[in-house]
């Protein structure tokens, strides 16, 4: 491990479905172990708390749509860019719940020395309110960066890019396309904006992830 790795306090990959972050999380995850540091992993999936009476109003209100999937599978699609009160209200009931989140999943592993690395993060829930909402400069209004500002220091994020169609390919509890479209371009402006490194991830998986390794710079010596 260079100096660069060892003041690393949390690597986060974020991207579409079928992108490949949780398989190179957890193998990042492992490299660390062999190499003796003390980690842990996280999913960070969008956070609920506060918002599910607000999801339940919502769905009495027509403005979720869920979509039934092979396998007894559902997917559910917010549409509260319908209702303006809604999409106003929802990015800070989901700030709240959010915070909660952020310090419970990451703060406190790493206020016990951990090296978290994580599975999905802010950005992701972002990108799904964008989406939500139909904001796509959400991450330039006040709710979006005070959610940025829960962002913890010392922390290594990338994002892992595939094609939606690869990434439609390689998921199967997904409803259409265009979920995977609206998404991946809305990580992409956040991701241009905030200098966040993008990794070709329809590589093949071993090159994928020599390229994680190099830049994260965290291979055993």
């Amino acid at each position: 491990m260079n100096r660069a790795t060892q003041r690393t306090r949390m690597i986060c990959l974020i991207g579409i479905d079928g992108s490949g972050k949780t398989t190179h999380a957890q193998k990042i995850l492992l490299r660390l172990r062999k190499c003796g540091k003390k980690c842990k992993y996280v999913w960070f999936g969008t956070p609920y708390f506060f918002s599910y009476p607000f999801m339940a109003l919502c769905r009495v209100l027509s403005l979720t749509e869920v979509h039934h999937l092979l396998d007894e599978v559902t997917s559910s699609e917010h549409k509260y860019y319908k209702n303006k009160p809604i999409a106003l209200i929802w990015p800070w009931v989901q700030f709240l719940d959010l915070a909660i989140f952020v310090i419970l999943k990451i703060y406190m592993p790493l206020w016990h020395g951990f090296i978290v690395v994580c599975d999905r993060f802010i950005y992701d829930v972002l990108v799904a309110l964008m989406v939500d909402i139909g904001d796509e400069r959400l991450h330039k209004k006040l709710v979006g960066l005070l959610m940025l500002k829960l962002e913890p220091n010392l922390n290594v994020v990338f994002l892992l890019d595939a094609n939606e169609t690869v990434a439609f390919r390689r998921k199967h509890d997904l409803s259409n396309l265009n979920y995977l479209i609206r998404r991946r371009r809305n990580y992409h402006l956040i991701a241009n904006q905030l200098h966040i490194p993008i990794v070709n991830a329809e590589l093949p998986f071993s090159l994928v992830h020599k390229e994680l390794i190099k830049q994260l710079n965290c291979a055993c010596r």
